[in-house]
């Protein structure tokens, strides 16, 4: 890497010997500008960045002093040298206040010179390697979020390190391409304060992910205007909205889904390249279906299922942009009931295919959801993944964590993460969530139990906690869960 040096002084020859005083380029760094003036400085900030100025301090009509001031005013950041053909203590005062590395007496000493720029450089790798530490611990965080494994103080703490507000909606959107093509839609979206970035998939998986705080609206017309300045057509990704920061983790499912579309259904995508992103005729809410889905009562997921289809139905969706929502609709299914079998999913996937009709497709899921609460269906785990299943069905009341059974069967954690995830579909943490609220669902139907007890009792030591958690999967609270499903409840399936 070359750091980008600008030179400033009213005197030609002062520039020239700058120039030729230090192996510059062997040293690390690249002369982009030389300027006579502040004026002629500021012309190039305005329009590109500098790591190193080099300034002369008496100048006409603004000093150095002045130029790095207005500078830093202007929110140009940048290390600087000032150079001065005296030793003047109120300068030297002056600099160090505005965070100047050394000031430098003409005639320039080139040891003296040589120290200070390589001293400056050290500095800079030492900076450079601080902040992808620190990138690399938020976009660590960022996957935790997308993956459901953040806690509120944890998601208060990541916001306040991005500097950005907690309001919603969220979107996870998804890109592919080129790594020099996803470098600069990067830039773009770093110019524009987009913050929540996942860089570090581009060189491993060839796209970029980034979670956007807006509506669908907003970022079309954002997302047309990054295709503008690129001057590409680029393929999106673009997840469900949601509301609520705890639920982002359903958008980016979206995008997974869709890409795992792409590339085992690509006849089930819509033909338009801008149908990619998901058909924006309605909003409809996949993630109500997914929480009638968790409280499991037949009535409820068939209510979700037919006002998803009305929606259809009234805004004149065509079959192709129906096979299109029912594959989601599908996935849902299959994600929340991995017991369906390899035999029942294909099936599944070949009657939404041969469907013609939004009126087959809605009788299809509903033949689906009647196999699941007329029969004992089971798909059996592999034997790692079975005894992991074990460990929370009978453990989930412990502090259980991934890398504690890891380590009671000898397994490295990430591995065994990886292989959980890719046959249940859950996180570890997820799962056991699923697992704990599922029990309290049990135990709010079938006893008097208050809810702190039931709260205790399934592993939860925070009665709030347990509540936002319960909520956040099945859209109720646990009182109004009570009260809603107290012998008015018909399991669709028990998993």
């Amino acid at each position: 890497m070359m750091y980008k040096v600008m030179l400033v002084d009213d005197e030609y020859m002062i520039l020239e010997g700058l120039k030729q005083i230090l192996p510059w380029e062997n040293l690390g760094f690249e002369i982009v500008k030389t300027a006579r003036n502040a004026n002629e400085a500021f012309a190039y900030l305005s329009e590109h960045t500098i790591d190193l100025l080099v300034t002369d301090i008496t100048m006409p009509e603004m000093n150095g002093i002045e130029l790095v001031r207005t500078a830093q005013l202007l929110g140009y950041h940048f290390s600087t040298i000032i150079l001065s053909g005296y030793q003047e203590f109120e300068y030297v005062k002056k600099g160090m206040q505005l965070g100047v590395k050394n000031y430098l007496v003409k005639p320039v000493d080139k040891q003296e010179l040589l120290e200070t720029v390589q001293k400056i450089k050290e500095d800079f790798i030492e900076q450079h390697h601080l902040e992808a530490q620190q990138q690399a611990y938020l976009e660590t965080s960022l996957i935790r979020w997308l993956n459901d494994e953040l806690n509120e103080r944890e998601f208060q703490e990541l916001m306040e390190a991005y500097e950005l507000g907690i309001k919603g909606p969220y979107i996870a959107v998804q890109v592919s391409g080129s790594v020099s093509l996803l470098e600069n839609i990067t830039d773009c979206l770093i110019k524009d304060q987009q913050q929540l970035l996942l860089t570090n998939w581009i060189h491993t998986e060839g796209h970029l992910v980034w979670i956007y705080q807006g509506t669908h609206q907003d970022l079309t017309a954002y997302l047309l205007t990054i295709e503008k300045e690129l001057g590409n057509q680029l393929e999106w990704l673009i997840g469900e909205m949601v509301d609520e920061w705890q639920n982002v983790y359903e958008s980016f499912e979206k995008i997974q889904q869709i890409a795992a579309m792409k590339n085992f259904y690509p006849d089930l995508l819509p033909t338009s390249q801008l149908e990619l992103t998901g058909p924006r005729k309605v909003e409809l809410s996949f993630l109500s279906f997914n929480q009638a889905l968790m409280i499991g009562d037949s009535k409820t997921i068939e209510c979700e299922l037919t006002t998803i289809f009305d929606e259809m139905v009234s805004h004149h969706y065509d079959p192709e942009d129906a096979r299109y929502i029912v594959f989601f609709l599908f996935t849902d299914i299959a994600r929340q009931y991995p017991t369906i079998t390899n035999s029942l999913y294909d099936e599944t996937i070949q009657g939404i295919r041969n469907s013609q009709t939004i009126n087959e497709l809605h009788h299809l899921l509903e033949s689906l959801l009647l196999k699941l609460k007329a029969e004992v269906i089971e798909k059996p785990f592999s034997d790692i993944v079975q005894k992991v299943v074990d460990y929370v069905q009978s453990d989930y009341q412990q502090d259980l964590n991934l890398k504690m059974i890891a380590d009671e069967l000898y397994l490295n954690v990430v591995y065994l993460g990886q292989l959980f995830k890719k046959e249940t579909r859950y996180s570890f943490s997820q799962y056991l969530n699923h697992v704990r609220i599922r029990k309290a669902q049990q135990l709010l139907l079938n006893t008097g139990k208050t809810i702190n007890e039931i709260s205790e009792e399934i592993g939860y030591n925070n009665t709030n906690y347990f509540s936002k958690m319960f909520k956040k999967l099945n859209g109720i609270t646990p009182k109004d869960f009570r009260e809603q499903y107290h012998g008015e409840y018909t399991v669709l399936l028990r998993k």
